[in-house]
């Protein structure tokens, strides 16, 4: 995946709980995996995210975040 395409989805493009899905038609979406946990987060963000109480950095360790909230 190029660069500008991580940079198009805002901070979804380097967070940890971020996955790039792409349709058999071709269409990019972006899933957030803290959805299934928190409905605070949506399944699939409108892009590009700017703020996110849930993002953690690709090479940021998951904090142990059980039982909180923002």
């Amino acid at each position: 995946m190029t660069r500008d395409a991580r940079e198009a989805a805002g901070l979804c493009g380097a967070c940890r709980h971020a996955r790039r899905v792409e349709s058999a038609k071709g269409s990019v979406f972006w899933l957030c995996a803290r959805s299934a946990d928190d409905p605070r987060f949506a399944k699939y963000p409108r892009l590009p995210v700017l703020r996110c109480a849930g993002f953690q950095p690709t090479d940021e360790p998951p904090a142990d975040t059980a039982g909180q909230r923002d």
